[in-house]
């Protein structure tokens, strides 16, 4: 390695392992699954070498920006809305600093280690909620039953101890904008 090589990868070695804005207001961000439910101690764990990305099969990982303070400078997160997480473990899998814990492709496994946000329905924008019959959200988790249930009149009806964030439900909802999200509460 050259000392202008050196030098180069250290100047992005700073750049991407940048302090974070303080007072960035706004939900944290979806981060992929098992990450730290605190972002500040994610942020520090991953040192933004993309693999996560590289091997996500759905290929819903992104990164933020330089220029967006606050979350962290090339930290990967998931917008449910473009692409959903699939729960493919893969990017848990490949992270060198255990930024992302590696969790068995089993769905009890992942329903009890995986909380990237939990879903939350809004009654005036879903379609069940104004009495036409949809569902669809139901029909795209993952964890039905467990998750996400439909109540009479084909309401979804979403429980936070069985709701992994995947937002899979989000990506498949027929309404726009979405009458489904995922949020995510820090710890």
């Amino acid at each position: 390695m050259t000392l202008l090589s050196a030098g180069g990868a250290l100047l992005l070695h700073r750049l991407w392992r940048a302090p974070t804005v303080a007072g960035v207001t706004g939900p944290p961000p979806i981060r992929p699954p098992t990450a730290s439910a605190v972002d500040a101690d994610f942020q520090r764990a991953c040192i933004r070498c993309g693999l996560c990305g590289i091997v996500c099969s759905n290929g819903c990982i992104r990164y933020f920006g330089l220029g967006e303070p606050g979350h962290g400078a090339l930290t990967p997160y998931i917008d449910v809305r473009q692409r959903a997480c699939i729960l493919c473990m893969r990017c848990t899998e490949v992270c060198p600093t255990g930024a992302l814990r590696p969790v068995a492709e089993d769905l009890a496994v992942i329903a009890r280690e995986v909380d990237m946000g939990t879903a939350v329905v809004d009654p005036d924008r879903c379609l069940s909620y104004q009495g036409r019959l949809c569902g669809v959200c139901h029909d795209a988790c993952p964890l039905p039953g467990e998750a996400i249930r439909l109540v009479p009149k084909a309401r979804p009806q979403v429980f936070a101890d069985g709701c992994v964030g995947c937002g899979l439900c989000v990506e498949r909802c027929p309404q726009s904008p979405t009458a489904i999200d995922v949020r995510r509460l820090e710890a």
